[in-house]
């Protein structure tokens, strides 16, 4: 059987405590470009990059970050059994204070990718729930990416390319359009000449739409202090004799709060495409494109819209190569030529092209002959229909250009439960369960290049991760696979609070499918399977089984979150 839906809600003696969003911003790139012999874009050696965690109630705009007692920072690079805790001060990283309580910044001084491929870090906050009394433990991480192009060997004239730290910036504000925080309304201009930084050799020049901006307009930078419009624009132009002008544009975006509030994103799985130095060759040779939408503080969901693509022979000027013919959840794009220097993609609001609702840019570098990179990826789309289909992954080990054999093969399916001591290895991190002839889901193929997952495998949208060893070493990539069919929705109705510790409450699960209750009497093969976390997360010994069931106040203590898993 396979877990189709699943749902929970938090009991307490006192008041329910309440739901935490966390997010951690970077103040430069997390795509750091190596050239293969010393130079690192950006160079966080002179540019440190500085992390910052977020914090958000569910349903309030404002950033309490600064009000949590603690704040805790973690290391994990690949094939480490564990994350490991930063405590002090190195000459790597700096902890930064903020504010008077237990928040800190991470800065990061040192070109720590210089022997690795990729860094997660991880930050974790204690909250307190000023109703409850209860301290809330929340989690977020981000991961630190290095591309290695090569420079030997290189013919002919550098190609030049423009890229903003951040394109699209979605600022929050009230129903009235009143803006309450304008954190992450800023972005930095970058002009590559071959994988060297380049921007100081240029004049730069800002057209500003609806915004106010800190710094002058001759700045590569623009950091906007007020917005006052539903969108905003700040426009770069840069020139440089001998060279075509460069133009890029930032936008931004007012997300209103209320019961209507939308935030949308559009997801490419690649940073930049690299092309190899006979110029014959992309890595990755395509690019997969999907979208997302989130309303008010529910958790995000697939969003079916219209996409086009377009390439550019100079990194200015943009010719349409695709658009959707239909609304469509992901595509594949393969670029028509070896010759171009960037691709925009553009997502659209459902229905058509009449709106853009967000664009990013993916520019070209040339790839070095010795970098190593896993392509994972769903060769005849990452969709199943119907609970129908099935869905191929697989990984594709590139050294250079060069299509080459791994000696081993591991997949994982994403759940958070699992861990490198349980239900994952060393080799998978936390959050992803090895898939094995204990564990598979139906899933075949797991210990090669590529596996096939049947549809009843997939619970909405599934992400898969391959671990492959080339030459002795670790690399890892990960796609995403979608059921293009109504997801399932588990909403368990009942009381949430006890009082004193004494009496019962009575909780029911109801399935919910584009809207309408399936199952609403339990006799359609669904089983539902009843957990308690506690305060810690740790599962506590309570296991019940049934569409309806009863809780008694001392099966918590304190608070516990009860959790449903439907299967069928």
């Amino acid at each position: 059987m396979a877990i189709v839906a699943s749902g929970q809600i938090t009991l307490t003696d006192l008041n329910d405590t309440k739901q935490l969003m966390m997010y951690i911003g970077a103040s430069q790139s997390r795509t750091v470009v190596y050239d293969g012999l010393s130079s690192y874009t950006p160079d966080y050696s002179t540019s440190n990059q500085t992390l910052t965690p977020q914090l958000y109630i569910a349903g309030d705009n404002t950033n309490v970050a600064q009000d949590v007692s603690e704040c805790k920072w973690f290391y994990q690079d690949n094939g480490a059994n564990s994350p490991i805790e930063i405590t002090q001060n190195t000459e790597d990283y700096t902890l930064t204070s903020i504010g008077t309580k237990g928040l800190k910044s991470l800065v990061i001084k040192n070109n720590v990718l210089s022997s690795r491929t990729s860094m997660t870090y991880i930050c974790e906050l204690i909250y307190q729930d000023i109703e409850s009394g209860l301290n809330i433990t929340t989690k977020a991480e981000i991961e630190i990416v290095k591309i290695t192009n090569g420079l030997n060997g290189t013919s002919g004239k550098d190609a030049i390319v423009g890229v903003l730290t951040n394109e699209v910036a979605n600022v929050l504000s009230n129903s009235k359009g009143e803006v309450t925080s304008l954190e992450g309304a800023s972005t930095q201009l970058t002009i590559y000449k071959g994988v060297i930084d380049d921007t100081d050799n240029w004049t730069i020049s800002q057209t500003r739409q609806n915004v106010v901006v800190t710094e002058p307009m001759s700045s590569k930078t623009a950091t906007v202090t007020s917005l006052s419009a539903d969108v905003g624009k700040v426009i770069f132009k840069a020139t440089k004799s001998g060279y075509p002008e460069i133009t890029k544009v930032f936008t931004i975006n007012k997300v209103k709060s209320g019961e209507d509030a939308t935030s949308y994103n559009l997801i490419i799985d690649t940073p930049v495409l690299a092309l190899n130095q006979t110029k014959d060759s992309f890595n990755p040779m395509n690019i997969t494109v999907s979208a997302r939408m989130q309303v008010g503080s529910f958790e995000p969901f697939d969003y079916p819209t219209h996409f086009s693509v377009y390439e550019s022979v100079d990194g200015t000027n943009y010719v349409e190569k695709y658009v959707s013919s239909s609304d469509e959840y992901s595509f594949v794009y393969t670029p028509s030529s070896f010759e171009i220097k960037a691709l925009k993609v553009k997502m659209y609001l459902e229905g058509g092209t009449a709106t853009v609702i967000d664009e990013q840019v993916i520019p070209v570098v040339t790839d070095g002959a010795d970098a190593v990179y896993v392509n994972v990826w769903t060769p005849d789309g990452n969709a199943v229909k119907n609970d129908s289909d099935v869905v191929t992954a697989r990984a594709d080990v590139y050294n250079g250009v060069k299509v080459v054999s791994a000696s081993s093969y591991k997949w994982y399916i994403q759940d958070e439960s699992a861990s490198s001591t349980s239900g994952g290895d060393v080799d998978s991190g936390e959050g992803w369960r090895l898939l094995n002839d204990d564990y598979n889901m139906g899933i075949t193929g797991y210990t090669t290049s590529k596996i096939t997952i049947p549809a009843d495998a997939i619970s909405s949208t599934e992400a898969f991760k391959c671990v492959v060893v080339y030459n002795g070493n670790s690399y890892s990539g990960v796609t995403t696979v979608v059921d293009m069919t109504d997801p399932i929705i588990v909403r368990l109705d009942g009381m949430d609070k006890f009082k004193n510790g004494e009496g019962t409450i009575t909780v029911r699960a109801t399935l919910l499918q584009s809207g309408l209750e399936v199952d609403a009497s339990g006799t359609e093969g669904f089983m539902y399977e009843w957990f308690i976390y506690d305060a810690n997360n740790n599962k506590t010994s309570f296991y019940k089984k049934g569409k309806v069931i009863t809780v008694n106040a001392t099966d918590i203590n304190g608070r516990g979150n009860l959790v449903c898993e439907v299967n069928k």
